[in-house]
Formats: C-alpha cells, structure tokens, sequence
C-alpha cells in the first residue's frame, strides 16, 4: 500500500522515477518499492518524501484514508489522527462509551466493552491495560444501571474495586520517568478509577509533559482536557482546593490564546466549584452564561453536554455521595 501511495504522489507532482533517483535510491528501487517489491527502510522513505515535499506525518495519514480509517473523535474535542492500535481501539472504546451514556441502555454497554476485550491478546502493555479499561467502564455500567433500577448504588465498593484493577497503569505511571502520548493518553482516560490523590500528584507530571511536547497535536489538545477532567474528579471528592489550582492553571494557559472553546468551558468549571462552594445562584448563573456561549458559538455538542452536566452537578451538590459528575 505504501508504494502505491507514493506513487500517486509521485505522478501528481509530474516527476519520473529518474527525478528522484539519487545515491540513496536508485531508479530501480524506487520503482520496485512503488510496485510493492521491495520494502523501504524508515531513513529511505522518509528521503523519498523530502524529495516530493510531503512530510511524514501527511503521509501515514494518507496511507490511513486510504486503509479507511477515521479520525479519532472521541477522544478530543478535535479529530486527530495517531500511527498505532492502542489510539484507535482507545477510540472505539469510548466511542461505545458516549453512545451508551447517551442512550443509557447500560446492559448493551457491557455488553460492547466484552466484545472489545476479545480483541487484545494480552501480548503488549497497552493491550492489558486497554482489556482493563473496558472491565472498569463495565463496572460504572453496571453502577449506573442497578441506578436507573431503584436498587442501592454501592459506591464505595465499586470505588474500591476500580482503585484495586487500576494499580498496574498507576504503578506503570510512577515507574516511568519521561512519559511520552501512551502514560499521558492512560493517565487522562483512566484517572476515573484512581485515587484522588493519585490524580493530585500525577497532574503536574501530565500537564508539564503536554507542554513539552506540544508539537504533537494530540499533546497540544489534551493539556486542557486534563486539567478539566482532574478538576472534575476533585469536585466530586471536594478537594476544591486542589480543583481550583487546575482551574487557575489552564486560565493562565487559555490567556490571550484566542480559544474561545476551552475559555467558555473554563467559565462552566469556574461555575461548577462555585455550586459546590456553596454559591449556589452565582455558580449556576455562570454554568448558564457558558451553556449560551455555546449556543451562540453554535456548538450545540458542547452545549448539550454542559447542560446535561449541570444537571448532574445539582444532583451532585444535593447528594454528594450517591452520584458523581465526571468530563
């Protein structure tokens, strides 16, 4: 596939074979590579791409399009795409995930989660710790739907129980010293199931490494998300200190950025810890200000999820041990 690709490049360029025959790639070779063969080396193929202008990164996402896949969009707020099977079964599962929330048919859920779990054969890291994901989501179905059947919800149980699965990614997330996409990808979608603390001390490691590596466009995306979604988590604990750090960092990141999105979510948060607080009637008048926001925006998405949340969030403040609010 990738030689076919290249060569479609190659000829909507107009270049022969001979105009980007050189010392490291013969005429020959190129043409064998095109044909399927020969393989290439990664230093070859990425000189062949050099010679045509197009970088790395547009190509693998070309040779993607062309297996058909999509863009990962639920994950982020912005599609992405990302080289590997750990991202695009990440993908599915919450993919599942946000349609089961949605219709709250939670038995189906669970039912998705099992089906996934026959896809990783425990050979690698990630296909352990993505099998584990799906059993936690599991166990939150389940929760949710003894929920919608009026039996007892038995919340510290089932906190118990996703601490205890989830010790391998925290151990994974204490033992690796410069983490790269995979530990932040794993703390960001798996904090739901870890301690508060835990998310306390592993923020600033999350956060920092985004911000280091913010080239990369799924780190660019992520810095807010997980400064949102561990303040979410801390609410529902009532560390309001510790939440209101997150939200005095990401304001500090969003000032003069012209990022009217996560500014607006920025102002649901800051409105969120004012109900929880105890300012009842200034919180919700500021989850409402950025619920219209959007609606003015005309991201009804977004709209649609803060007002579902604020939902929750009332609940949440009336009942603080019996229904919690996650993003």
């Amino acid at each position: 596939m990738e030689g076919k690709i290249f060569r479609e490049l190659r000829k909507d360029r107009g270049l022969s074979l001979q105009d980007l025959a050189d010392e490291i790639n013969s005429r020959s070779f190129i043409s064998k590579f095109e044909k399927g063969d020969s393989k290439i080396s990664f230093h070859r193929l990425e000189h062949l791409l050099e010679r045509l202008n197009v970088s790395m990164e547009e190509f693998l996402y070309l040779r993607a399009k062309a297996r058909g896949d999509e863009p990962y969009e639920y994950l982020s707020d912005r599609p992405f795409y990302m080289t590997g099977q750990f991202t695009y079964y990440l993908n599915q599962i919450f993919k599942y995930n946000r349609k089961t929330n949605e219709s709250r048919d939670f038995a189906r859920g669970i039912q998705q989660m099992d089906a996934l779990k026959k896809n990783f054969n425990h050979q690698t890291q990630g296909d352990e710790f993505l099998f584990l994901l799906c059993q936690l989501l599991s166990l939150n179905y389940q929760l949710n739907d003894d929920r919608d059947q009026g039996k007892t919800a038995a919340i510290d149980e089932l906190f118990a129980e996703l601490h205890q699965l989830s010790k391998p990614v925290v151990n994974h997330l204490y033992n690796v010293e410069n983490w790269g996409v995979f530990e932040v990808q794993i703390f960001r979608f798996f904090q739901f199931s870890f301690p508060v603390e835990t998310v306390h001390q592993l923020l600033r490691t999350a956060v920092s490494r985004t911000q280091k590596e913010a080239g990369i466009q799924i780190m660019q995306q992520m810095k807010f998300e997980l400064l949102f979604g561990s303040c979410s988590t801390f609410i529902n604990f009532r560390k309001l200190t510790w939440a209101k750090e997150a939200l005095a960092e990401a304001e500090t990141l969003l000032y003069d950025q012209g990022d009217l999105l996560n500014n607006t979510k920025l102002l649901f948060y800051q409105g969120w810890v004012k109900i929880i607080s105890g300012s009842l009637e200034t919180g919700k008048q500021n989850c409402e200000q950025a619920i219209s926001i959007f609606r003015i925006l005309k991201q009804p998405g977004s709209q649609q999820a803060c007002e579902e949340m604020l939902r929750g969030i009332l609940i949440n403040q009336e009942n603080p041990n019996n229904w919690f609010v996650f993003s």
